[in-house]
């Protein structure tokens, strides 16, 4: 409930839109690269959203569906090109295997849009597509060396934003893709039990002296965990974080190991967030992690367990 006030707080009324952080702990960055960047996951994750909602009762107008399928025109043009990636990097833009997912994720959710609300649109050739954007990925992100999906194609670094693969149904949790890709970010990512966002052997430009645990990703290991079964796992990575909270239940965008202590944006959308959907994922039947996948209930309605 903390988490969802503090949510509502930090929404813009005029548009609904969520402020990441209202204020700016220094060193924290002052002013954002991202609004002349390229970032595909954003269209999945905008796709995704009206999907949802559609599946949870909000009807698609004709001026939305049309707004959809520009979205889903414009996005073949562009998916194959590099991208900053969903942590807006300012180095050099980077096939990112989490962007092209998210890409895959939009023609995905675009289907199955026209598909269950009888929308009218070319299926088919968005069928082609996703086929086309998912061999891509399973070819260039994944490296069998690693046993794991990369960060980026060619690459053999690791990165946070790859414990969401699962929940977006690009691949079964079952699959020994995922089943690797988490296990390997559990061997390489995790310091006193906290998830990086950035691999430990990465220096990007503007980290030299290097960054806290990311707290939004520490609560997507939690979530794939939860998916693979471990729930007791979860459940205590969920109370590990929770108790880094502060007095009045707040989170930062980081934890320090080193120091014990909270560090960046504060409060942080994104750290609360994720603690919301890993609460849900551990408390509903209808868990958001599976619900997003494609392999749950609808909300409302229960599964079984």
């Amino acid at each position: 409930m903390r988490s969802l006030i503090t949510l509502k707080a930090l929404t813009y009324a005029p548009t609904g839109g969520i402020v990441a952080a209202p204020t700016t702990s220094r060193p924290v960055r002052i002013g954002d690269a991202a609004h002349d960047q390229l970032q595909l996951d954003v269209y999945g994750e905008v796709m995704d959203a009206f999907y949802q909602a559609q599946r949870g009762g909000v009807t698609n107008s004709p001026d939305t569906w049309s707004v959809q399928r520009e979205f889903l025109r414009h996005l073949e043009s562009i998916w194959h090109e590099p991208d900053r990636g969903i942590w807006e990097s300012r180095g050099d833009p980077k096939h990112y295997t989490y962007s092209k997912v998210m890409a895959w994720v939009a023609f995905d959710r675009g289907i199955k849009l026209a598909r269950e609300a009888k929308l009218e649109g070319p299926i088919d050739h968005w069928t082609e597509v996703a086929a086309e954007i998912h061999a891509n990925i399973c070819a260039h992100g994944w490296n069998p060396e690693v046993g794991s999906f990369v960060q980026a194609y060619g690459s053999t670094l690791l990165d946070g934003s790859l414990l969401l693969i699962p929940t977006t149904g690009f691949l079964p949790i079952d699959d020994p893709r995922m089943s690797g890709t988490i296990r390997a970010v559990e061997q390489r990512m995790v310091v006193d039990g906290l998830v990086m966002r950035h691999d430990p052997t990465e220096v990007e430009t503007g980290l030299h002296r290097g960054e806290g645990a990311f707290l939004a990703c520490s609560f997507w290991l939690a979530d794939a965990m939860i998916m693979q079964g471990r729930h007791d796992e979860g459940r205590q990575l969920f109370e590990r974080l929770l108790a880094l909270r502060n007095d009045v239940g707040l989170l930062a965008e980081e934890y320090d190991v080193r120091v014990r202590r909270l560090v960046g944006k504060f409060p942080q959308a994104f750290s609360h967030v994720a603690l919301v959907t890993t609460a849900q994922n551990l408390m509903r039947a209808s868990k958001p992690a599976h619900q997003r996948a494609g392999s749950g209930a609808r909300p409302g309605e229960t599964n079984g367990h």
